[in-house]
């Protein structure tokens, strides 16, 4: 096999054009021909450059090397040392080898599914680590995975080299909930309140503006008359009132919490083709500690290796008895209440906030009062209602 490179020489003397021209006549070809000064230059493959000195002789021209430039010239310094340079090619040969698999996967957009379960589930349909890297099994997983399950939403499987990232999306209880558009079902009130706006498309609006609707009542009926028969219907409607959330919340002023220490140990390992190997002995027990994970992909000779260094770093946790204020208690009484609208009535219109506090023998209590206003209609199918 022989190795890319370029020699570009001069030559010197009388007979330049008649040596050139035995080169060519021994198919050992030349570029880049100029002359500079009354000298000759040209490049020649590195390979045909000895031949080329020993012909130059007979025609009495000098030849004297410019420059070396290429592979050859490269790897020529290690020539006496062959056990590095085969070692060399084997490791890039493995590394593009490795690389037409898919070593690694990520999970992103699960809450309600463990990382775990979704590998398995890949696994299940014949994506998981080690299979080729093509984008024909990451389709027909995506299929397999969306007419298997009825929580995932949508996902999508990208492909990049040895790793692969899996997006997806879930959905919601409430999304798990509603009915297909061909099944008959009434919309009946999530809470309880009083009706300010109603938007029907498709039902029996069975109570008017102003109304007040007990939750679990039935607001729009998929029983409608077509003519002389009775038929049933799939709900659609928007049903808009106000109602009230009362929710409570209790905090004691002396309470045992726990508190990160200055105790530390740290756990190396090495994961490789989907082995984990520790690095260390640490075999300290996890409980009551936090961690924070980082990793560092390992590279040779610029490729990136189906393998990185797993780096945990723990801190230990302990108890302590902490005693507040009241107005310690009752600022963190009102976080409470912010988060709570926050995570829980997020989709609704606040129109109004009150707030009482009451104290017992521990602590305080806080009972609220929010004033609310959106949707409350949710289709149920009628064989179930």
């Amino acid at each position: 096999m022989r190795l890319p490179g370029k020699v570009t020489f001069a030559m010197i003397g009388a007979y330049c054009e008649e040596f050139i021209g035995e080169l060519m006549k021994r198919n050992i070809l030349l570029d880049n021909i100029h002359s500079e000064s009354g000298i000759v230059y040209a490049d020649i493959n590195a390979a045909h450059y000895p031949a080329a000195a020993r012909i130059s002789r007979r025609f009495g021209v000098r030849i004297r090397v410019e420059s070396r430039k290429g592979l050859y010239f490269r790897i020529r310094p290690f020539r006496k040392r062959p056990g590095l340079i085969i070692g060399t090619l084997f490791s890039v040969a493995a590394v593009l080898t490795l690389r037409m698999f898919v070593w690694h996967i990520d999970i992103h957009g699960n809450s309600q599914l463990s990382d775990d379960y979704m590998l398995g589930l890949l696994e299940q349909y014949g994506f998981t680590a080690g299979v080729f890297a093509n984008n024909t099994d990451a389709l027909d997983a995506e299929r397999r995975i969306m007419l298997s399950s009825d929580i995932i939403k949508w996902i999508n499987i990208e492909v990049n080299g040895s790793r692969a990232d899996v997006y997806m999306s879930e959905k919601s209880s409430d999304d798990r909930a509603v009915p297909d558009m061909k099944t008959p079902c009434n919309i009946v009130a999530a809470r309880s309140g009083i009706i300010t706006d109603t938007n029907v498309s498709s039902g029996k609006l069975m109570y008017e503006k102003g109304s007040g609707v007990a939750e679990g009542s039935v607001i729009v009926s998929g029983f409608v008359s077509s003519g002389d028969a009775l038929i049933t219907v799939h709900s659609d409607a928007e049903i808009i009132a106000e109602f009230t959330e009362t929710p409570e919340f209790s905090m004691n002023y002396t309470t045992v919490e726990k508190v990160p220490t200055d105790s530390t140990f740290t756990h190396r390992q090495l994961m490789l083709l989907g082995i984990v190997i520790p690095l260390d002995g640490n075999d300290s027990d996890t409980e009551n500690t936090i961690c924070t994970e980082s990793s560092e992909k390992l590279r040779l000779f610029g490729f990136e290796l189906p393998a990185a260094i797993k780096t945990e770093n723990y801190r230990r946790y302990g108890e302590t008895t902490v005693t507040r204020s009241a107005d310690d208690v009752r600022r963190l009484l009102e976080q409470q209440l912010e988060l709570y609208i926050q995570n829980f009535l997020g989709d609704y219109e606040v129109l109004d906030v009150s707030k009482s506090f009451s104290e017992t023998n521990d602590g305080l209590v806080l009972n609220a009062r929010i004033k609310l206003k959106g949707d409350i209609g949710v289709k149920k199918p009628i064989y179930e209602h």
